[in-house]
């Protein structure tokens, strides 16, 4: 079993390809949303969009043990099989999401401020369009319908901004609360009309306990895994003014602008991967390739760190100036680029039905977590701020990527020298970013201007990745790989996708 970088490229690059659309109209959108509200407006949008992360995690996990199953009964040929897992779990799910968004309607009247009030109403809403948006998109992703999934996301990616700008300055931050509500709206009509999954309601109290055993903890990791990356915006919304919260979900928003690409091609190898793997001889076999995946990863977010940087750094000083106190923010958390991106291949492997160590992957983001909590207290009281929260999720999300690679290792490598080895050549594109931090800190200390700031930034970058690139990593990303990878992306055919 041989799974392709190329292939696996070719099917992410439309999500990406989506995504850079979004990018490019999701960020200048948030530039100007940020020239209008206040960073503690936006602090507010970003408590109230907290409620509504949080409860996209409460669930029974009944879907995340569907998608685990349902494209390994394709892969095996058993496809009403896989129709049964898939009607079952839609439909209790959509029976429990009626829990989270009553709770969210009944929290909403325990606040005395009326903007929140009213802001949680929306997101209660804006939860339940989104559970049934969601649920068609990761049955049609599963199924490999990449080309119906990238319309979708483009329907949201085009939406969500338009509706914000054009209607933020007469609603102000409710704005940024109706606009997913619409695009989710309408994204779930899409679906419906063109990403039919021939779904029925199936309701088999020994099916869905069945797909609870297996997906609680899957669920649970989720919840443990998005309360650990949440953690961070939680302590501050608690300890902290919202002017602070404002600053630090601004720097965070552009850092998830950052993360779609590796993302995407997550998203993609999880089903591509656990649909071979079914065929493969062993558990080495089957998992084998992600070891030249990973190091793509690790390169390629190593590279895009610096980058971000200089970017982000670019748009506060030209456009959004009363934001300049997130620049140290973005600068720490960009890290996480890196980071966030080489975790996904030990995660999906872990958690894969071959494997089957969702219960140690959940009790190790529990002790992430814990630590996150405990030292994100500690910087508070310290007074390190924001930024010392921001270090304290880059160290922590640090030692438990590591850790899940030391899990994995045994069902990808031969032996611990290999193992070692790969280590080393991940490890190493990561400490080459570190000085890239004091060196644009530097920077900043000697010179008042962008544009010379932006030229030596750039060309550090330039020769660093060069020479590194030449010397460590020609195996990878030689002149020849970049023909293939433009030959196999075919991105005439791409420019097609929304004809089809």
């Amino acid at each position: 079993m041989a799974i392709s970088v190329l292939g696996i490229l070719r099917n992410s690059i439309k999500f990406s390809a989506v995504q850079a659309i979004a990018v490019l109209i999701g960020a200048p959108v948030a530039i100007y949303v940020a020239t209008i509200l206040s960073p503690e407006k936006y602090g507010v949008y970003g408590f109230l969009g907290l409620w509504l992360s949080y409860a996209g995690l409460i669930g029974p996990g009944i879907t995340w043990a569907a998608q685990r199953e349902v494209p390994v009964l394709l892969g095996n040929g058993e496809g009403e099989k896989a129709s049964a897992v898939q009607n079952v779990s839609i439909s209790a799910e959509m029976l429990f999401a009626i829990i989270p968004f009553v709770g969210i309607l009944a929290a909403s009247f325990f606040f005395s401020d009326p903007i929140l009030r009213l802001g949680l109403i929306i997101v209660a809403a804006t939860y339940l369009v989104g559970k049934l948006a969601s649920l068609w998109s990761q049955m049609n992703f599963v199924r490999q319908k990449f080309n119906i999934v990238a319309v979708g996301n483009l329907i949201v990616a085009i939406l969500t901004p338009l509706v914000a700008v054009v209607s933020i300055k007469s609603l102000g931050v409710y704005a940024l609360l109706i606009a997913p509500l619409i695009a989710s709206a309408v994204t779930f009509i899409y679906y419906l009309k063109r990403g039919s999954i021939h779904y029925r309601f199936a309701f088999g109290r020994t099916e869905i306990l069945r797909l609870i055993k297996v997906g609680i903890f899957i669920q649970g990791l989720a919840l443990v895994f998005w309360a650990f990356r949440l953690t961070d915006r939680t302590i501050i919304a608690s300890e902290l003014p919202l002017e602070q919260l404002g600053l630090y979900t601004y720097a965070m928003a552009f850092l998830m602008y950052a993360l779609t690409i590796p993302n995407d091609f997550g998203n993609v190898l999880q089903p591509i991967l656990y649909r071979e793997a079914a065929k493969a001889d062993s558990v080495h076999k089957g998992f084998g390739d992600t070891k030249r995946l990973t190091v793509y990863l690790a390169l390629g977010a190593s590279i895009a760190i610096p980058l971000a940087q200089l970017i982000y750094y670019l748009i506060i000083k030209l456009i959004t100036v009363k934001y300049v106190g997130s620049i140290p923010i973005f600068h720490v958390l960009s890290y996480n680029l890196y980071l966030t991106s080489i975790a996904l291949v030990p995660g999906i492997i872990l958690t894969s039905s071959f494997v089957n160590k969702q219960q140690a992957v959940f009790f190790l983001y529990l002790g992430g977590l814990a630590l996150n909590v405990i030292f994100g207290l500690l910087v508070i009281r310290l007074g390190y701020g924001v930024v010392g929260i921001a270090w304290v999720t880059i160290c922590t999300q640090g030692l438990v990527t590591l850790i899940t690679y030391i899990l994995t290792k045994g069902y990808i490598f031969e032996n611990t020298k290999e193992f070692l080895k790969f280590l080393a050549r991940i490890i190493l594109p990561f400490l080459i970013t570190i000085p890239f931090y004091f060196f644009h800190d530097y920077l900043s200390s000697i010179t008042s201007k962008m544009w010379e700031f932006a030229g030596l930034s750039l060309a550090a970058q330039a020769i660093v990745w060069s020479l590194t690139i030449g010397i460590f990593y020609r195996d990878y990303l030689s002149i020849n790989h970049i023909k293939a990878v433009m030959r196999e992306v075919n991105i005439p055919a791409l420019l097609r996708l929304r004809r089809r």
